[in-house]
């Protein structure tokens, strides 16, 4: 099984705008572990029920490192501060062929009752959201590479945004993030990567799991976000000069800037990746000593089951 060649259309743009549904969840971990048994637990454990399931398109899990405000310029009206008990530390994402896949996904054991469960076993704090019908879309990807697993290979980010006041709806919103923000940036010649996720209000909208809390910590939750991948991190100083700024201040209120350190993939175009079927640890160790036979499908398939066939085993 090759991770970085899934069955599926031609490119990672196309492969992720063939999805209908996006869903991402913001995470806290528990204050009373260490921040990275949270990371490999979810990645290790947590993640790997989720490939056991058929349904996803795809899943990936993105680790995030503090808000960097000072890789902006300055913008009048626009803040780029968070207070740093309100800061994400993990954004799982997940995108779903359809609203069928979805429902089956959600009819299965394991995502109906064991991982909303196993949710307080690492996390503090958890919010889930659902974008609207092809709404998040994958506007530019010069990486071309589906299933990235590990330290990311360029500089990464998830640009979080918060509206600038009630009074613009989310509607207009949506609108202005996606086509006059996330398009104007995707085509800047230093921008090798970037998908944007309209949200909706969260309030509304956020799906819990059982005792973990999902009250939102702060008074500013987001409306919407942008993965952004570029060459160097200065790229990010000249992106507000390729947008209207005064159009720019009078719908957005804040920008917050999470660099992404690594990214895992655990399901790929319908199909669990190689991480997703036997963790990280086993599979930097098969890298490591070479045992190339492990990754053939017949001996994945005697592990594994039909597990391994993904949204596949979902369709037969």
């Amino acid at each position: 099984m090759d991770d970085a060649s899934p069955s599926g259309p031609a490119s990672t743009v196309d492969r992720e705008n063939a999805a209908e549904l996006s869903l991402t969840s913001f995470c806290w971990w528990r204050e009373d572990l260490p921040p990275e048994v949270c990371e490999d637990y979810w990645r290790d454990v947590h993640g790997i029920m989720f490939a056991r399931v058929p349904g996803l398109w795809q899943y990936r899990q993105l680790r995030l490192g503090a808000n960097r405000p000072d890789l902006w310029p300055e913008v009048g009206g626009i803040s780029f501060d968070v207070p740093a008990a309100a800061q994400p530390q993990g954004i799982p994402h997940g995108l779903f062929l359809s609203g069928a896949d979805l429902a089956a996904f959600g009819d299965n054991p394991l995502p109906r009752q064991a991982i909303p469960d196993d949710a307080q076993t690492f996390l503090g704090r958890i919010g889930a959201l659902l974008s609207p019908p092809y709404g998040g879309r994958t506007l530019v990807d010069r990486i071309d590479d589906p299933a990235v697993q590990g330290v990311v290979p360029a500089p990464t980010f998830a640009l979080c945004f918060v509206p600038a006041s009630e009074t613009v709806s989310v509607e207009e919103f949506h609108h202005f993030l996606t086509e006059q923000v996330a398009r104007p940036w995707s085509e800047h010649r230093d921008v090798l990567r970037l998908r944007v996720e309209p949200l909706p209000p969260y309030e509304s909208s956020v799906m819990s799991s059982p005792d973990v809390p999902h009250a939102w910590p702060g008074d500013a939750p987001y409306l919407g976000w942008i993965e952004l991948v570029v060459r160097d991190e200065g790229v990010l100083r000249a992106l507000p000069g390729h947008l209207a700024t005064d159009s720019l201040s009078r719908r957005v209120g804040a920008v917050h800037t999470y660099p992404v350190r690594e990214v895992y993939t655990i399901i790929s175009a319908g199909r669990p990746t190689e991480v997703g079927l036997r963790g990280y640890p086993a599979v930097r160790t098969i890298d490591a000593v070479g045992a190339d036979a492990q990754r053939s499908g017949a001996v994945l398939e005697l592990l594994f089951g039909d597990a391994v066939r993904g949204l596949d085993r979902l369709r037969e």
